[in-house]
C-alpha cells in the first residue's frame, strides 16, 4: 500500500483552515528552537491524524535545548496570534492559561526543567527572546510549512540561510 500524498488542500478539508495553520505555527517553533540548539532535524511534517497531527523528527540521541524545543510550539503559535505584538510580561501571564497539563509539549517541558534543574519561567523567557530576535526566520519556517506541508532539513538549511 502506498503512502498517501498530503496536501495543503487535503489538510485543510481534515483539519479546517484555521487549525492546520495553527499546527503549521507550532510545528515551526519547535523546529527553529531545535535549530538554534543545533539539534540536527530530519523533516517537519503536518499529518491528517487527530492523535498526531504534527511531528518534527530530530535525528540523535542529544537532548539539548529540549524545555526549549519542548515550549516552543506553544510560544510560536502564541506570538503569531498576537502578531509578534506583546511583551513578556503578557507572555508570562497569558500562555500559562492556554497549556493543559495533558498536552505532550507541556508534559516533556515540565520534565526537561525539572530534570536539568531549570526554571521555567527562565526557559519561557529564553524563548521568547529568541523567536523575537528570529521572527523573520520563523514566519518564513511557518509559511512555509503551510505551503508544503512539510519541510525537509534542507528545506529548513536553506530558509535559516536567506537574508
Amino acid at each position: 500500500m502506498s503512502e498517501q500524498i498530503l496536501t495543503r488542500e487535503s489538510l485543510i478539508d481534515f483539519f479546517g483552515e484555521q487549525e492546520y495553520e495553527k499546527l503549521c505555527r507550532h510545528e515551526a517553533g519547535h523546529a527553529l528552537i531545535a535549530i538554534l540548539f543545533k539539534r540536527p532535524i530530519d523533516y517537519v511534517k503536518i499529518n491528517n491524524s487527530k492523535e498526531k497531527p504534527s511531528v518534527t523528527r530530530m535525528l540523535g540521541n542529544s537532548l539539548e535545548g529540549s524545555a526549549h524545543i519542548a515550549i516552543a510550539g506553544h510560544m510560536s503559535d502564541f506570538l503569531f496570534r498576537k502578531n509578534f505584538a506583546c511583551d513578556l510580561d503578557t507572555v508570562m501571564k497569558e500562555l500559562p492559561m492556554e497549556l493543559y497539563r495533558s498536552d505532550p509539549d507541556y508534559q516533556s517541558f515540565q520534565a526537561s526543567c525539572y530534570y536539568y534543574q531549570l526554571s521555567e519561567a527562565n526557559v519561557v523567557e529564553q524563548v521568547y527572546n529568541l523567536m523575537m530576535a528570529c521572527r523573520k526566520p520563523l514566519t518564513a519556517i511557518a509559511t512555509a510549512l503551510n505551503e508544503k506541508t512539510n519541510l525537509s532539513n534542507a528545506d529548513l538549511v536553506a530558509i535559516m540561510s536567506a537574508k
